[in-house]
């Protein structure tokens, strides 16, 4: 008797907006899909939809987009025509995504409901990386619930913003956490040098570099040899003198003045060729971020170099470190320095923490460990 080969679900992933499916240019939606699905290709037919990619920029997965783009693009410099820009987009696609098991949606809940108008009968999941349902009414996400077949949220606490106002949508609401290449993140103790302070991350006020160079400066006072890195630009892929750099730079090259101190910019740093060793060299890793970060990725990427931690209170940052890290009021400069200054005091306190966010990261984090819990949730609603 011939065994019967189980047929590959077909998925199709719309990454919202004008993002582009790129390791360079593209964004963190884009690095999801990619560091997700490669791994599933052998049980799960993928295909990308999105808006024009140079090929050689593109990630190895299959890619199409349409060409009302270019009607898109015109459509979104027009007032009153914006709004029918992202059913202009969806009407495109939908004769191709009426032939998938599963639609993915990337951070746009509301092209669910337009997708059901445009006659969609497939499952649709929404994955949420930042939070687009904290602002909704109780009645609002109550006529998302039918529309959907599940939301998934990358924390609890982004899923918190919004669930409990919703029995039915909270339902059908699950937490699939982002993920780490740990055959490229992973730790090198050659590389570790002593006294050195990294943050990694986009170059503006929310994400608190100002904050952590003030208590930088608090720091020198125990540590004059400290080095503070401070790695990113303004955009992904790009860097812009903006304001704010001005700003923290003139700190910078103040504090450099008056203390001898060693501060490096580094800007954009290429994700996977370059970080790695950056989150490696460094001491301790700071995450000061002011805002309600949703996860953090940054944090998994440092923990599975086994790099130590301070983290902010916010958003999800604390739910990612868990015990593997020291988690601070980002906006009490004393406190922040407090806590860098005790690890850069203390190389066993360092190790201890470094070693326990190593352990979470390939056994939570893993780009594999999260494909497999994302695959089981998409045959589990297919199977329904």
């Amino acid at each position: 008797m011939t065994k019967s080969v189980e047929r590959k679900l077909a998925v199709a992933v719309l990454l919202s907006g004008r993002e582009k499916f790129s390791s360079y240019y593209g964004g963190a939606l884009a690095r999801w899909t990619y560091e997700a699905y490669r791994h599933l290709t052998s049980e799960l037919d993928v295909k990308v939809f999105g808006f024009p990619t140079p090929a050689e920029d593109l990630y190895p997965l299959p890619h199409e987009t349409s060409h009302s783009w270019r009607l898109c693009k015109i459509a979104q410099r027009i007032p009153v025509v914006r709004r029918y820009e992202d059913r202009l987009w969806l009407s495109s696609l939908s004769r191709r995504l009426q032939q998938v098991d599963v639609v993915h949606i990337h951070n746009r809940p509301q092209w669910a409901f337009i997708l059901r108008q445009l006659g969609l009968q497939g499952r649709i999941v929404v994955h949420l990386q930042n939070d687009h349902l904290g602002h909704w009414t109780t009645p609002m996400l109550d006529a998302l619930a039918p529309a959907v077949d599940a939301v998934v949220t990358c924390s609890t606490y982004l899923r918190d913003t919004f669930a409990p106002r919703s029995s039915s949508l909270a339902r059908k609401t699950h937490v699939v956490f982002n993920g780490v290449n740990t055959e490229v993140s992973r730790p090198c103790e050659n590389l570790r040098e002593p006294k050195t302070i990294l943050f990694v991350g986009r170059f503006d006020p929310e994400k608190g570099v100002l904050q952590l160079v003030r208590a930088y400066a608090l720091v020198l006072k125990d540590h004059p040899d400290a080095k503070l890195i401070i790695g990113g630009g303004t955009g992904f892929g790009t860097h812009h003198e903006t304001p704010y750099v001005s700003q923290v730079q003139a700190m910078a090259r103040s504090i450099q003045q008056n203390c001898g101190a060693a501060i490096q910019f580094t800007g954009y740093i290429h994700h996977d060729r370059d970080l790695p060793a950056c989150f490696q060299r460094a001491s301790v890793f700071a995450c000061p971020s002011l805002f309600q970060e949703p996860f953090g990725l940054v944090n998994a990427e440092a923990m599975a170099c086994a790099t130590a931690i301070v983290g902010s209170n916010r958003g999800g940052i604390p739910e990612v470190l868990g015990d593997a890290g020291k988690v601070v009021d980002p906006e009490n400069v004393e406190g922040f320095s407090s806590a860098l200054s005790e690890l850069l005091a203390n190389p066993e306190r360092r190790r201890q923490l470094g070693q326990a966010g190593y352990q979470r990261a390939i056994q939570t984090f893993d780009w594999r460990v999260v494909a497999q819990n994302w695959a089981g949730l998409l045959r589990q609603l297919v199977c329904k």
